[in-house]
């Protein structure tokens, strides 16, 4: 991958619904490159203008502080996540526990699940927001980026 900065967004394009275009955002970089910092930011700024829930993933409690209060901020930590298996059917059952989620932050993926199926997240990322309104913003330290069936649109921050 070719850095700009920092840090690049990645953007999965996803098909055009009802005139919205849907995205998975994934924000990348080395350990240090100001990710977490970027994440709560973009999350901060987000809210102002949700019409959902804005529900932010974390492997701790950093950066609690720095998200607004409007933001719901789950530490992944404090629940038995032992696979990639498990994690998504805690996404999964989020979602379906509260059907106004609008957007998931997700902080240090690479922490979260393995780095082996960092590209499969995306790839079920990306098929999942297909068939619902649910946006994604990751965070993951990722070299390979292209994946076949994932339409990766590079920007620069």
């Amino acid at each position: 991958m070719q850095k700009y900065s920092e840090y690049s967004i990645l953007i999965l394009r996803v098909n055009k619904k009802n005139g919205v275009i849907k995205m998975v955002h994934v924000l990348t970089g080395d350990k240090g490159a100001g990710k977490t910092k970027k994440l709560i930011t973009m999350a901060n700024d987000f809210v102002q203008e949700a019409k959902g829930h804005v529900v932010y993933v974390s492997n701790s409690s950093e950066g609690m502080y720095q998200l607004s209060s409007k933001i719901r901020l789950v530490d992944i930590s404090e629940f038995p996540i032992s696979s990639y298996e498990s994690f998504m059917g805690f996404l999964y059952g989020m979602i379906s526990e509260d059907y106004d989620i609008e957007t998931i932050f997700i902080d240090n993926l690479n922490a979260i699940i393995s780095n082996d199926d960092v590209m499969r997240f995306f790839s079920d990322a990306k098929n999942f927001t297909e068939k619902t309104s649910v946006k994604f913003v990751v965070g993951a330290k990722c070299e390979q980026v292209s994946h076949e069936g994932l339409n990766v649109e590079y920007m620069a921050v």
